[in-house]
């Protein structure tokens, strides 16, 4: 008489997280070595990222790794020209 309740959850839920954190996670990593790195290339692959974690249900980190790689982009393409400004005045 007393059968075990059936469980409603999908099978492959993880409580407590949410299914954009990876894209997310991985867009902000994207953003922060587009400082130092290919600007052209990792900012605004971290702004896509961003994008994605955010439609995928992560809000806060979706739009803080938009952020990141937008800066990532800018302060790396300034960098970039700092650099190429000062090895051309030697």
């Amino acid at each position: 008489m007393n059968e075990p309740r059936p469980s409603y959850a999908p099978e492959n839920a993880t409580p407590g997280r949410r299914p954009g954190r990876r894209w997310s996670i991985a867009g902000i990593i994207s953003g922060v070595l587009a400082i130092v790195l290919i600007p052209v290339v990792l900012g605004p692959l971290g702004v896509v990222l961003g994008v994605v974690g955010l439609v995928k249900g992560d809000r806060g980190l979706g739009v803080a790794a938009i952020i990141v790689g937008i800066l990532g982009l800018v302060l790396g393409l300034v960098f970039s020209v700092f650099v190429i400004s000062l090895t051309n005045q030697m």
